[in-house]
């Protein structure tokens, strides 16, 4: 359920000298909320859930995100929510990233990202067969080893299939 009340009403409701139940109905919000607010003062008047991430962390997953196509990848919700967990991980978060992360993440970062929606799998290895895919793989791969300078260091170039990583 949606918030159907302002920040400011907020803000307002918690600096008058109304009982709970009189601001709650002069601002449109809800009393428990009131009372919540007066009970632990410190805490910041803010709506909605606690962020997983701060801003920094937040802004450093979304130019990830921008990444995606540079490297032939669209931002489908199966890839986001790999790369959020591998992200929340390296952050040493016990928490997972869900459905219910991604949709927020998704609402705060529409305009950002450019979102796909998953085809079938059918349509995407049909369309994927193409004279110009292996070789335009292989163009994407020397861009990456070039840009990060990975010809003479065989040791940082690892090997992944179904069943895990290899030397």
């Amino acid at each position: 359920m949606s918030k159907k009340y302002t920040h400011q009403a907020l803000v307002d409701a918690v600096a008058s000298d109304m009982d709970s139940k009189a601001a709650s109905i002069a601002f449109k919000v809800p009393a428990s909320t009131i009372r919540q607010q007066h009970r632990e003062p410190t805490l910041s008047i803010r709506a909605g859930r606690i962020s997983y991430l701060n801003s920094d962390e937040e802004s450093h997953f979304v130019s990830l995100m921008h990444l995606l196509p540079e490297y032939g990848f669209d931002a489908t919700k199966n890839i986001v929510l790999q790369l959020a967990a591998e992200y929340f991980g390296s952050l040493e978060f016990t928490t997972q990233s869900g459905s219910k992360w991604l949709n927020s993440f998704v609402k705060r970062h529409f305009d950002d990202i450019i979102w796909k929606k998953q085809e079938k799998l059918e349509r995407a290895r049909a369309e994927a067969v193409t004279e110009q895919n292996p070789s335009g793989w292989f163009k994407t791969l020397k861009d990456v080893l070039i840009k990060h300078d990975l010809f003479d260091k065989p040791n940082q170039i690892f090997n992944a299939d179904e069943s895990g990583f290899s030397d």
